[in-house]
């Protein structure tokens, strides 16, 4: 007998399956060695405390099976917020505008030793700084379009939904949400005890002005 956490893992599995680039093939394979192991203990059960995960569930097109996972494993999903960034380098919007939960990981539903997988939700209007880590990261956004940008001097692109993103060890990059929340599913696949760090961009504050 299965149960909602399992079967959210395993339909996040089929779902970034899809997908033919090499960091959703790298996550891919990091799951099946992990996806089985017994549930551990975790805190009470935690809406986001941004809020918007309606939103961000009914703004995701397509996804059907994974979108009826998420729904099905709610009642039991522990949201919490990264308190990883030094000071108020992040700025004042981000950690009150987000939150996360973790399936597989040190403390996930899940345990895994230096793995983390698991959802990232971003309340609208909001953006996340460019930051970099050593941890190898994907991002599988299930909503969009968002901003993204790879350096702090570099142009926004914006992708749609079902789009990955892949960063390497300390590659910087950025995201920048507007009137759709950002829901997505994310893993860091080393290091995972390493914080991210703040890379400054002389733009921060002209474009949290405008949003």
């Amino acid at each position: 007998m299965t149960d909602p956490i399992h079967d959210l893992i395993a339909a996040s599995e089929h779902y970034l399956r899809q997908f033919d680039d090499q960091g959703s093939r790298t996550v891919v394979e990091e799951i099946a060695r992990r996806k089985d192991g017994p549930l551990q203990s975790v805190a009470s059960a935690r809406e986001p405390s941004c809020g918007y995960l309606d939103e961000a569930l009914e703004a995701i097109p397509g996804a059907d099976e994974l979108k009826a996972a998420i729904a099905a494993a709610r009642p039991l999903l522990q949201w919490i917020t990264y308190d990883g960034y030094l000071g108020d380098e992040i700025g004042p919007r981000f950690p009150r505008a987000h939150g996360y939960v973790s399936l597989i990981g040190d403390a996930g539903h899940v345990e895994a030793k230096d793995f983390d997988l698991g959802l990232f939700l971003i309340a609208p209007r909001t953006l996340y700084r460019d930051r970099h880590h050593p941890a190898p990261e994907l991002y599988a956004p299930l909503t969009g379009p968002h901003g993204w940008r790879f350096g702090p001097e570099g142009d926004w692109i914006d992708k749609l939904a079902h789009n990955p993103v892949w960063n390497e060890p300390w590659a910087p990059h950025a995201t920048l949400v507007r009137d759709v929340p950002f829901l997505c599913l994310f893993c860091w696949i080393r290091d995972v005890n390493s914080p991210a760090k703040v890379v400054p961009a002389s733009d921060w504050a002209v474009i949290e002005r405008h949003l």
